[in-house]
């Protein structure tokens, strides 16, 4: 999985913290019972560079990162029709392939790199949230669509306008006891950021499905749930980050109506007894 979150976060690198990560993925068997101030030393760097890699990866404490590093090493992607882009003479069976391929490593990808604490605070804003706003753009927008579908028939109160003036409008009446949800790949989509912004400063709690790596977005909500950011078909036809979302979306979907279901569920019990 580092190797993983590596790849999607490579650009948002200094050369130092670059040289670090990849001396961490030449050496992770020795890395057990080494501290940051041993690992700074071996790479001569200060022991920040080591930390600012760590939060640009997703975690908190350089433990956080050595534990997950040495417990679960990731698998490599093998096929090579992965790294391939489709091309315009590419015969249909080979299309359907290529799309196939992509789409199954795509979700694989969201689930390794899924953090399930922030998943599972993210679940518990939505329940509590009395009017939630979701927004995006492009196809981002319409998975945001398919989120709030989902989220009206568990009965929330629930708007997504493509309209960013009209989202501006709603979040501009909400309190801190609501929600907004934003969905950007880029994770620097103007209106998004201006949403999350306006969120911020009414203490409006934010939730960002995002590209992992440093970004405006990822930096001004209050949970970030990261998708994948690397995009071997042609961005016309967004494959990648359009799958991640979506699996995104349907882990908090899924688990949102398990807890609705059990709370609704001992509901019942309790007027029976």
């Amino acid at each position: 999985m580092i190797d993983l979150k590596l790849r999607e976060v490579k650009e948002d690198l200094s050369a130092k913290e670059l040289e670090v990560a990849e001396y961490i993925i030449a050496n992770s068997q020795q890395l057990k019972n080494i501290s940051i101030q041993a690992l700074a030393k071996l790479n001569q760097v200060s022991t920040s560079t080591i930390l600012r890699l760590c939060n640009k990866l997703g975690y908190r404490k350089f433990s956080d990162f050595k534990i997950d590093l040495i417990s679960s090493m990731p698998k490599k992607i093998s096929s090579e029709v992965l790294q391939d882009d489709i091309h315009l003479n590419d015969c249909l069976q080979v299309v359907n392939q290529k799309v196939q391929m992509v789409e199954k490593s795509s979700i694989d990808e969201t689930y390794s790199m899924l953090n399930s604490d922030d998943l599972d605070k993210a679940i518990d804003l939505i329940i509590n949230g009395h009017k939630i706003v979701i927004y995006g753009v492009g196809s981002s927008g319409l998975v945001g669509k398919e989120l709030e579908y989902q989220l009206i028939k568990i009965k929330k109160d629930v708007n997504c306008h493509f309209d960013a003036h009209i989202s501006r409008n709603i979040v501009s009446s909400l309190n801190p006891h609501d929600l907004v949800i934003i969905i950007s790949h880029s994770g620097e989509t103007p209106e998004c950021v201006e949403l999350l912004k306006l969120a911020n400063k009414q203490n409006i709690p934010s939730i960002a499905i995002t590209k992992m790596g440093q970004s405006q977005v990822s930096n001004l909500a209050n949970i970030v749930l990261h998708t994948i950011s690397t995009e071997h078909v042609s961005r016309v036809i967004p494959i990648r980050s359009k799958i991640s979302q979506i699996t995104i979306v349907n882990m908090l979907v899924t688990n949102l109506f398990i807890k609705q279901y059990d709370e609704k569920l001992l509901s019942k019990t309790k007027k029976r007894e």
